[in-house]
């Protein structure tokens, strides 16, 4: 039964990478300045995007959904091996 023990590590390694992928293409979105944010100054401006912004926003977006996908198979390989 060593099976069970490699699908359920299996499941909380692509859970982890999952949730690395959200937290590190999601959680730096924002668009205020980070500086003048954490001196209490800080104002939230949306600037006109360029190309290679919208392209960059595509690909975080992407990946982080990469991510959330990586979560749900690592959860549920977590479960299946409970029941093997």
């Amino acid at each position: 039964m060593c099976y069970k023990s490699h699908i359920n590590s299996a499941g909380v390694f692509l859970s982890a990478v999952g949730a690395f992928l959200v937290w590190f293409f999601i959680a730096e979105l924002n668009f205020a300045d980070r500086d003048e944010y954490l001196k209490g100054r800080g104002r939230v401006t949306i600037p006109d995007p360029s190309s290679a912004e919208i392209k960059r926003l595509k690909m975080r977006i992407r990946f982080s959904r990469v991510g959330l996908i990586l979560i749900l198979i690592g959860g549920l390989l977590q479960i299946i091996s409970n029941y093997l």
